[in-house]
Parts: structure tokens; C-alpha cells; sequence
């Protein structure tokens, strides 16, 4: 049996689902794959799949995680459709996985908020470009989100507010059970480590949810309530390098 699952997400950047396939099929850690397809186009891959009819572009993004809470790998790598993960990276996730006892969230791009915002007024991100020389705590983050499967538990334990959020509802969730998230380090000079290979190019294009109207204002209103609900963005004591 193989260690991980990836949980690949079809919605409007079909044209990206080929090299995606291959980013993930030329790991060093093989990977069971399994397709969120939200699309009018026939679905006629061979992997396992679920298929979304007569339902809103973003229903896969909460469902992603809570169907993924039942998969028999100790691993699971939930993938946007933007990103091209380098062939090392998912071997990397699990090696500092089990340095941190399987405690912790690893996003492929990270955010840190100042301590006491209530806005989405992001204070520091850490993106494909950053030069970080070891794994960084931050509050939240987005692209990939790789977690030992047994802590997918804890997504359902909280209401879900906004029909998308979904980076922000994990960020919460992790906050709130002492999961620490991180974002990795990696060698400029090898390709291999990068969460990206585009280097966030794909995530800028047209279909980028961040260039919707409604992006900032919907985000704002959902830290606005995480935050009354306690999330301070207190990273000091969350854990240890």
C-alpha cells in the first residue's frame, strides 16, 4: 500500500490536469490519486474519482477534505490545480511529518497575520518565490495541503460559513487542536524540492479565485468570525524547529 493520497481538484483549469498527473506520478513517494472533477466535460480518466453534476464550481473545495477523512493512507496531499510540485516534495513532507510526531499542516504557500487582526489583511507571505532556509510556522496557507490523514478529523468539528474559505476553515481548525502548519524550505537550485515548478505563475492566471470581486471581502468576513471565535495568530510557543 502506498503512503499517500493525492486529491487532485478539476474545476475550471482542465488544460493543467495532464502535467499535474505527472508531477504526482514521477514522486519519489508514490501516491494513490484520486480526481475531484467538477466539470461539464465527460470524466474518462482510469483513477478513482468523484464527479459533480448541477453543482456550484466550488463545491469540491470543502468536500475535498471532509471525503478525504475515510482514505487508508497515513498521508494525504490535497492539490489545487495551479501548482506543479517538484518530484522530492511529497517524500520531504513526509520525512518532517514524522520528525514533528505527525503533528502538523504543510501548505505549498503560507500567510502570517499580525497578532489581534480581524481582517483579511495579510501581514507576510510566504510564496514560491520566498528564500526561507528552514520550515516556517505561519497561520494559514493554500495550493497543497499535506496532512497525516488521521487529523482530518478535527475539519468537521467546527460550522462551515462561506461556500469558499476553505484554507481559512483548515487554518482555524489546525489553531484550535495545537496542529501546528508550516511551510517547507527549499533549495533554490533544485527544482526537485519546490512546491511549485511554475513558481506561482498558473496561480495568477484568469481563473485565479484571488482576482474575483468577492475574494477579499468574503476572506474578511470569515476571519472576522474565526477571530471571535479566539484565533489570535499567535504564533509564539506553537511549536518548536
Amino acid at each position: 500500500m502506498n503512503e499517500i493520497t493525492t486529491i487532485l481538484t478539476v474545476m475550471d483549469r482542465i488544460g493543467y490536469l495532464e502535467s499535474q498527473l505527472k508531477s504526482i506520478e514521477t514522486q519519489t513517494i508514490k501516491s494513490d490519486i484520486i480526481i475531484h472533477w467538477n466539470s461539464d466535460e465527460e470524466y474518462k480518466l482510469e483513477y478513482p474519482s468523484i464527479i459533480y453534476r448541477n453543482q456550484s464550481k466550488s463545491a469540491p473545495l470543502y468536500n475535498r477534505f471532509i471525503s478525504s477523512i475515510n482514505i487508508n493512507t497515513p498521508y494525504v496531499f490535497i492539490c489545487d490545480d495551479d501548482i506543479l510540485p517538484g518530484k522530492n516534495y511529497l517524500e520531504r513532507c513526509i520525512e518532517f511529518s514524522r520528525k514533528k510526531n505527525n503533528n502538523l499542516c504543510i501548505v505549498s504557500y503560507g500567510m502570517i497575520f499580525k497578532e489581534g487582526e480581524t481582517k483579511y489583511n495579510v501581514y507576510q507571505r510566504i510564496n514560491h518565490k520566498s528564500n526561507i532556509t528552514k520550515p516556517t510556522l505561519v497561520n494559514m496557507g493554500g495550493q497543497g495541503y499535506f496532512l497525516p490523514t488521521k487529523l482530518l478529523k478535527h475539519f468537521n468539528t467546527s460550522m462551515i460559513y462561506e461556500e469558499y474559505g476553505e484554507d481559512i476553515h483548515l487554518g482555524y481548525i489546525c489553531w484550535l487542536n495545537k496542529i501546528p502548519t508550516y511551510v517547507l524550505d527549499k533549495d533554490i537550485n533544485n527544482p526537485y524540492t519546490w512546491q511549485d515548478l511554475t513558481m506561482g505563475r498558473r496561480g495568477s492566471d484568469s481563473k485565479a479565485q484571488w482576482k474575483y470581486p468577492t475574494h477579499k471581502p468574503i476572506r474578511s468576513k470569515l476571519i472576522k468570525k474565526y477571530t471571535e471565535l479566539g484565533w489570535d495568530f499567535n504564533l509564539k510557543g506553537t511549536d518548536l524547529i
